[in-house]
């Protein structure tokens, strides 16, 4: 019998990339690191350093509230099902998903970047490419699918939202009295691409054998890729007919998207340096999108879903989206805000700072939906230029046992990172014998190298 086995998440969430700084919570408290001027321009690492293009590291971070194995693999009577196997009753899945699914994915890759210190003062400045996405769904298309039963099921609103630019941006960080640091970024902001999908419609027709689902929306996009000539001579166009993004001087010369952003934060240092608290907002700014790259339409799309094959991991999948730009003379352009965020974070460290304790709370304000983490640490400083941290993400749905760990080794030459804040220490036994992680619903990696300059002299004279 042909059983839908849908691990539909996964076609769903074509969608499902999201949207988070690409930035790794698990470094905030690593004094060592420079990825902390990120999350707040006042906390600054205990070097100057530069970074060149190749050495700069990349960073990703995809997240979510409801993709994860233990959510739609079940075992029963020693097999492996999905939760769509009679096996599995509805409430099982249904206590297991959230109201509102939310998805977003960030992607931050530095191309160059420096930072020195002039005294009690820490400079920095350089460029990234950013993309930001995220995207909201109803969870009722799962409760659906779980009934398999013949109809049409009307699954309401979703929204998604995607946005890539270029950030060149200067900061700088100051002591104001030795229990007071304050630090303000500024970055001019240079847009490459930005879409939105509004859709008005998302169903599925189910039946015993397969899963058929459509959407229609609206959608808007702009970038410096897109050419709205051949719109002259047409009523409506595929979006991908009107791209040129394999002629890079047609795309710089399209370069009129602008924008600005800034960065603003705090530390507090009490009772001699133990208790440290901080407070920042990142990413507070606009970027205003030219009309010459702007075109709007409506999105469309069918999918079918006809099961998986666990012998081959394979899942049998079809169907397409047409993105249709109309009405070129009423695309007029816009200005969309990034997705902020508000960071605060607190510390305690024991035995001469070789030790600290730490809990940050991290917000961010998406245009779709907000997301709110809370990740508490240990983090460990054997010497002056090396630190280790691991850390626990709660909230968004992630369970105990999803962990972060993150390395910082940063002597005189050279400093290295690589972290991650959600690793998953339980798995289990997936298709074809692979082992996968049974709880985790996000990811994040951030690795980097840099070179350093030697320590400031007031930082030499503390220690």
């Amino acid at each position: 019998m042909k059983r839908v086995l849908v691990l539909i998440a996964a076609a769903i969430t074509l969608i499902g990339t999201e949207c988070v700084m690409a930035q790794s919570r698990t470094s905030y408290f690593m004094e060592g690191s420079i990825y902390r001027n990120d999350f707040n321009p006042a906390l600054v690492p205990t070097r100057g350093y530069v970074t060149l293009p190749g050495f700069g590291g990349i960073g990703v971070n995809a997240t979510s509230n409801f993709m994860s194995i233990d959510n739609f693999l079940y075992q029963k009577n020693g097999e492996i099902v999905t939760a769509f196997h009679g096996a599995v009753s509805s409430q099982e899945l249904y206590d297991k998903l959230p109201s509102l699914g939310k998805a977003s994915l960030d992607f931050k890759m530095p191309i160059f970047g420096a930072g020195f210190y002039t005294g009690k003062m820490f400079w920095t400045f350089g460029l990234n490419v950013d993309v930001s996405s995220d995207m909201a769904m109803s969870m009722d298309l799962f409760k659906a699918l779980k009934t398999l039963g013949n109809g049409v099921f009307d699954l309401g609103k979703t929204a998604i939202d995607m946005s890539a630019y270029m950030d060149a941006y200067v900061g700088t960080s100051l002591r104001l009295f030795d229990f007071l640091s304050v630090g303000v970024k500024a970055k001019f902001l240079m847009g490459i691409a930005n879409a939105e999908a509004n859709f008005t419609k998302l169903a599925a027709h189910v039946t015993p054998d397969n899963i058929n689902a459509m959407m229609l929306g609206t959608m808007r996009a702009n970038g410096i890729m897109i050419d709205k000539m051949p719109l002259q001579n047409a009523t409506a166009l595929p979006l991908m007919d009107m791209l040129r993004y394999t002629d890079p001087m047609y795309m710089l010369s399209n370069f009129k998207n602008f924008g600005a952003a800034f960065d603003v934060g705090a530390e507090v240092r009490l009772f001699d340096d133990h208790l440290k608290v901080s407070a920042a907002v990142t990413d507070l700014g606009f970027i205003k999108w030219s009309p010459s790259g702007h075109v709007a339409g409506i999105a469309d799309g069918h999918f079918s879903f006809d099961g998986i094959n666990f012998a081959t991991a394979e899942l049998e999948t079809s169907g397409e989206i047409k993105m249709l730009t109309t009405d070129p003379l009423r695309n007029n352009g816009y200005t969309t805000m990034l997705n902020c965020a508000l960071n605060v974070g607190a510390e305690y460290n024991i035995l001469d700072n070789h030790i600290a304790f730490g809990l940050m709370s991290h917000t961010k304000f998406c245009k779709t939906m907000t997301l709110s983490e809370l990740t508490a640490s240990v983090n460990f400083r054997p010497l002056n230029w090396i630190s280790a941290t691991v850390s626990h993400t709660f909230l968004s749905g992630n369970r105990p046992g999803v962990l972060g760990f993150a390395l910082n080794i940063h002597p005189r030459v050279v400093n290295l990172y690589v972290g991650a804040d959600y690793v998953d220490m339980r798995y289990v036994k997936g298709p074809m014998g692979l082992p996968l992680p049974r709880y985790q619903q996000s990811l994040n990696l951030y690795a980097g190298i840099s070179f350093n300059f030697a320590r400031p002299k007031f930082m030499r004279e503390d220690k």
